[in-house]
């Protein structure tokens, strides 16, 4: 029984899936070994109390032996691109004819479908029917207020089916609302947990007849002791975990964790400045750049308004500006361009956006930082500013995190050595190795990186220039007012949230569910119950834009 592993977990990352038919020779090799050893030790009848506890916790351990392989294949991702692999008949077989039915959604009130079961398919690249599409969206229209929740619980659902038993065999929650779930009772896996249970029990019960005055009393209570640990293991998976899910709902249900990580360019500078004496010794032991991907910032708590301000994006998308397919193919690809073409005294700064992903977010990390540090120092006299800027920086600060640890998941092609480039560049700028005051926080170190831009010669600089350029782009005219100033800042660092987003794979989110998941994973999920395009539904698209000759 302890050989058939945890109920709770069966992989610790998603490539463990995959090896499931080597779990299969395993049990195979293990009840071997049992039987055999069984078949030499023999006394039947002399002991026969023993033997049939033996006898009782042998064949549930050998059932469990043989649950992990099965638990691992249906979440491998051949069964799972099996299962959904079949064709449905459709009613809206266009991209033209989605795209128009998706804007009447949000223009008029319906009552809401209920939301797709099976949002583990988006995990493996599968591609969403229109219809499916639509029916997702209309619960999304019609419920803002659950968005978040929904998104959560979802992800929750993955995981379990993708790294745990409890899709496969055990009770499953599914959402259906803010207050209701769903316990399906009718898996095998149920039936296997309450026979183990009762096994073990009669097991204890067997024990407990036979005279054993002839074996070691020490043997005999340790014996007892794991009969009894075991059943109680067994009792608690069974009864206990399902009672709560179905009586707590949102009281016990496990919640996804809502933290955002951050990475901070000026705060890394800061954080090395302080602590001069762990990064040496990081680098005597080889692990200096492990040391740095490992000790990030604090992670805010603000998932929940960050994911109310892509919710809000996207129907502005929907009822503003997607008309037709070309438009809708617009937004998906828009990285804060629709932001700055609406505002006539920053369109010449659309080309900073046109640059390479990776750059942009460097770019725009440096120029947000810069007009919160020393250009908006009154900031705090405007509380919608003041606000604007926390999610700003916030969003930033996530983006900066993926380019610099993850960035496999911020866009194929990033670079992730833009960043230690760039810092190298800063600290040669303002010669921070010569800086005598050792308490120099973000805000004295940004006053010094400009003072050093302001010296540097046109043409000079490079990116760091660049965002310097931007910054006081983002101070000129019009942008007199902070909010003002923020609001801009803020809506291209939703687009670029949201741009990445959709192109990162489903495997790729899958993978990152095994590593604690990643915000971009909930972003994505978002998008695509509101209508956006995943990396595999534009791979797979095959109707093109005509654009409009205006």
């Amino acid at each position: 029984m302890h050989l058939g592993g945890q109920d709770g977990i069966t992989a610790y990352n998603i490539e463990d899936n995959e090896l499931w038919m080597r779990h299969v020779l395993t049990a195979f090799s293990q009840v071997t070994v049992a039987i055999y050893v069984f078949w030499k030790s023999w006394t039947w009848p002399d002991e026969k109390p023993l033997w049939k506890t033996t006898l009782l916790v042998f064949v549930p351990g050998m059932l469990k032996c043989f649950e992990k392989p099965w638990a691992l294949k249906n979440a491998s991702i051949t069964s799972l691109t099996t299962m959904s692999s079949s064709v449905e008949n459709v009613e809206t077989n266009s991209l033209e004819a989605y795209v128009e039915a998706a804007r009447q959604l949000w223009r008029q009130i319906l009552a809401p479908n209920d939301v797709d079961r099976k949002p583990y398919t988006l995990f493996v690249d599968i591609v969403h029917s229109y219809d499916d599409r639509l029916r997702n969206m209309s619960y999304m229209v019609c419920n803002k207020g659950e968005a978040y929740d929904l998104v959560q619980s979802e992800l929750s659902s993955v995981f379990d089916r993708l790294y745990t038993k409890e899709r496969v065999f055990g009770y499953t929650p599914n959402y259906c609302g803010p207050t209701r779930l769903v316990i399906n009772r009718a898996r095998f896996g149920s039936m296997l947990r309450y026979l183990v249970a009762y096994l073990s029990v009669q097991a204890i019960g067997v024990f407990y007849t036979g005279n054993y005055s002839s074996y070691n009393s020490s043997d005999v209570k340790v014996t007892s002791i794991l009969l009894w640990g075991t059943t109680a293991l067994e009792y608690l998976i069974a009864n206990v975990k399902p009672f709560l899910e179905w009586w707590g709902t949102n009281k016990f249900k496990l919640a996804w964790p809502n933290q955002v990580a951050q990475y901070n360019l000026i705060g890394y500078m800061t954080r090395n400045r302080r602590h001069k004496g762990i990064r040496k010794l990081a680098a005597l032991l080889g692990c200096k750049d492990t040391l740095d991907q490992l000790w990030f910032m604090e992670p805010c708590w603000s998932s929940r308004d960050v994911t109310s301000l892509v919710y809000d994006h996207v129907r502005q998308g929907w009822r503003g500006y997607i008309r037709n397919t070309a438009t809708y193919i617009s937004f998906n690809n828009s990285r804060g361009q629709r932001t700055l073409e609406h505002e006539e005294h920053l369109e010449l700064l659309v080309y900073i956006i046109n640059r390479p992903f990776d750059e942009t977010v460097l770019l725009w990390h440096l120029a947000t930082d810069f007009c919160f540090h020393y250009m908006d120092v009154n900031i705090d006299d405007d509380i919608r500013a003041r606000e604007m800027s926390r999610t700003s920086r916030q969003i930033s600060n996530y983006l900066m995190y993926l380019l610099f640890v993850n960035p496999e998941m911020l866009m194929t092609g990033t670079r992730s050595n833009l960043f230690k480039t760039t810092y190298g560049d800063l600290k040669r700028m303002i010669r921070l190795d010569i800086i005598e005051e050792p308490a120099l926080d973000e805000r004295g170190i940004t006053e010094r990186i400009l003072q050093e831009i302001r010296r540097t010669a046109p043409g000079e600089g490079g990116l760091i220039r660049d965002a310097f350029g931007l910054a006081n782009a983002l101070m000129g005219v019009g942008m007199e007012a902070a909010a003002a100033r923020w609001r801009i800042i803020r809506g291209v660092w939703v687009e670029m949230l949201c741009f990445s987003a959709g192109r990162c794979r489903g495997y790729l989110h899958a993978k990152g569910l095994g590593k604690g998941g990643e915000y971009l994973s909930h972003v994505w999920l978002l998008l695509s119950r509101l209508g956006m395009e995943t990396l595999a539904e534009r791979l797979q698209r095959t109707e093109q834009p005509v654009l409009e000759i205006v």
